[in-house]
């Protein structure tokens, strides 16, 4: 009996796959909005709803169950995801039938609560401080007082002043106006927002991707850390990844000031972006020569330039926001590499402080981050461009003071449109890493356990692949280059 069940659903997967991964998505994708809401708010937040019943009625969870239960969801979307690219890779599929798989997928995450993040409700205070003439790069949300905007606030940011750039400001602040001084309903609009991030993410993708268009928007679309920190979390880091692909887009049509704007654009929102205006100023100088290679560099610096004094000038302030910006550095992130050769550096010098141990890590890493953008922006003609903007801004989001999931966003959606063989398999990797990096629901050890497991299996599963290739290339001598290129 149970041989014909199985028999009957693999019939039936087969005659309808779409409708099949896109319910199994919608499942998957419903339990991680579920437990996650179960898993509740860090401690001190005061939710300033219950999303619908699927907050716990104190905010807060009791016990690892939700949590558990939310990492399986999660981990059940990301096979899928697996599934839905070797299937869309194999056999033609319609864009239309990508975005209803996608539109499925992505249902739970737009209804339920934010997960993984509370930063929707900090945009919405800081826009709220804005509305009541406050200066966000001065003070943090606590200088609006006792109100439930800041209830909702984590602790550990009430004091904070915004890291954001001006344009990230000016989106909070419409949206805390759009919504009429609401704090919920400025952070439905951050949700809308992340959703149309996500479609505009797609589009220029799958433009960036030429003829593989249904593969791109596969690894773009149907991606669950996308989902989960741009739609499920409303990251401001998805209008930052927009403005980031429309400048590679405009750049490779070889509008080379409007590419710029845009770069500018997106550093104004999240200020690595700004890798990417060096890695565009960099391919546009080098593909010339002589004179008219330093007119050139002086015309784009000048475009560069008055573009970001600009949108600094659009707020109050405008230039406040390069004070706080070593804001996110006041936190921890125990699995950051910067964390890590702190780690590393105490059986050095047994007698320095956490603290000393920890600038040193930092120091270290930025450096590496420094070294690798310039190496990046100097070779910048030897690689596509949309290459060496994501290794730049993986190499910042990864070497940064503090990590988190969403540091990753830039870099992967950059590599991934016209990722080939390796580069996939490494979009996939910290895609992977990224979903599943210091989950809540946990105590800090068991989160860090969860993470380097997670980490180390998606290695052993990417790793044998990526070698397996090197091996293919060195044995095969006239397809090496064609496969170096594509890794």
């Amino acid at each position: 009996m149970s041989r014909r069940t199985a028999a009957v659903v693999r019939d039936a997967v087969g005659a309808r796959p779409a409708l099949s991964l896109a319910t199994a998505g919608f499942l998957a994708a419903s339990v991680t909005v579920v437990a996650g809401g179960r898993v509740g708010l860090p401690q001190s937040v005061i939710p300033l709803t219950n999303w619908l019943g699927l907050l716990p009625p104190n905010g807060h969870s009791s016990g690892d169950a939700p949590g558990a239960v939310m990492v399986l969801g999660v981990v059940a979307l990301l096979a899928l995801w697996l599934v839905a690219i070797r299937m869309h890779h194999s056999r033609r599929v319609s864009e239309r039938t990508v975005w209803l798989v996608g539109a499925a997928w992505a249902t739970p995450f737009v209804v339920g609560p934010p997960l993984l993040s509370n930063d929707v409700f900090t945009y919405a205070a800081q826009g709220l401080m804005l509305r009541r003439g406050l200066d966000p790069y001065s003070v943090g949300p606590a200088a609006l007082g006792n109100v439930r905007a800041l209830a909702a606030v984590d602790p550990s940011w009430r004091s904070i002043p915004s890291p954001y750039g001006p344009l990230a400001t000016t989106l909070q602040h419409l949206a805390i106006a759009i919504s009429g001084g609401n704090p919920l309903g400025a952070a439905l609009v951050f949700r809308a927002l992340g959703v149309l991030c996500l479609v505009a993410i797609g589009l220029l993708a799958a433009d960036l991707a030429g003829p593989r268009r249904i593969e791109a928007l596969t690894i773009i679309v149907l991606n669950p850390l996308l989902l989960l920190h741009i739609v499920s979390a409303a990251h401001l880091d998805g209008a930052m990844c927009v403005l980031l692909l429309a400048a590679v887009v405009q750049a490779n049509r070889r509008h080379w000031a409007v590419a710029i704007v845009l770069a500018v654009a997106a550093g104004a929102v999240k200020a690595p972006a700004f890798v990417a205006v060096l890695a565009i100023m960099a391919v546009h100088i080098q593909s010339l020569r002589g004179a008219q290679r330093w007119r050139t560099a002086a015309r784009d610096t000048a475009i560069a330039a008055v573009s970001t004094t600009i949108v600094s000038v659009i707020v109050r302030d405008g230039w406040g926001w390069i004070h706080a910006l070593n804001a996110p550095a006041l936190g921890h992130t125990a699995l950051a590499p910067a964390s890590l050769l702190g780690d590393l550096l105490r059986p050095v010098v047994p007698a320095a402080s956490f603290d000393d141990l920890s600038a040193g890590g930092r120091v270290t890493a930025l450096i590496a981050a420094g070294c690798i953008v310039v190496y990046l922006t100097v070779t910048a003609r030897h690689r596509a461009l949309d290459r060496t903007v994501g290794y730049g801004m993986l190499a910042v989001g990864v070497l940064s003071p503090v990590v988190y999931p969403w540091y990753l966003l830039g870099g992967i959606v950059c590599l991934a449109p016209t990722a080939r063989a390796g580069r996939r398999d490494l979009v996939l990797l910290l895609s992977a890493i990224g979903c599943l990096l210091s989950p809540p629901g946990f105590s800090g050890g068991v989160s860090t356990a969860l993470s380097v497991a997670a980490g180390l299996v998606a290695l052993a599963l990417v790793v044998p692949r990526m070698l397996a290739r090197r091996r293919s290339a060195s044995a095969v001598p006239g397809d090496a280059s064609k496969l170096t290129v594509d890794g």
